[in-house]
């Protein structure tokens, strides 16, 4: 009677041990980081924390973090187009801004472009509600400024 009663104590006893380190924050290694991923928390020293005015190197820096324009994304919705940036920085998701653009405006958007991977520079979706003209006038005004047919990419799926 009492074999039948141990081992299932001595089961619930360890799985209560191991839900309590996990709340508790008991190091038993189980389940514990890697320390390669751990961040120091020391204080900085003080010559870190002095202002120098900037360099030529880290203004230098600075103008290689801004974000660079990789393509330009454009919607087309009736005959009125409608234009957002992706950069190198991830402007490309579902937050991102849109802006009302001309046509000159798109076009000197994608010469500013460098391309993403495979060397796309624009890339064109209609909506249900998008005039064929608009978009041929679109294509025409990009090839007329020296874009390429490989470096433009348009979708034949409708966006909302």
């Amino acid at each position: 009677m009492k074999k039948r009663i141990l081992l299932p104590v001595l089961g619930i006893g360890g799985l209560l041990v191991y839900l309590a380190s996990q709340l508790f924050s008991f190091n038993l290694g189980l389940g514990v980081p890697e320390s390669r991923n751990l961040v120091s928390v020391e204080s900085p020293s003080p010559s870190t924390q002095a202002v120098d005015t900037p360099t030529e190197e880290s203004l230098q820096t600075v103008v290689e973090a801004t974000p660079k324009l990789l393509l330009v994304d454009v919607v087309i919705d009736g005959d009125e187009f409608s234009a957002n940036r992706v950069t190198t920085a991830g402007d490309d998701g579902p937050m991102s801004q849109r802006e009302r653009q001309t046509v000159e405006q798109i076009v000197t958007l994608v010469l500013e472009a460098a391309g993403d991977t495979s060397g796309t520079r624009v890339r064109i979706s209609r909506t249900a509600e998008a005039i064929a003209s608009a978009e041929a006038k679109l294509l025409e005004a990009l090839q007329a400024a020296g874009i390429s047919s490989d470096a433009i990419d348009k979708r034949s799926r409708l966006v909302e």
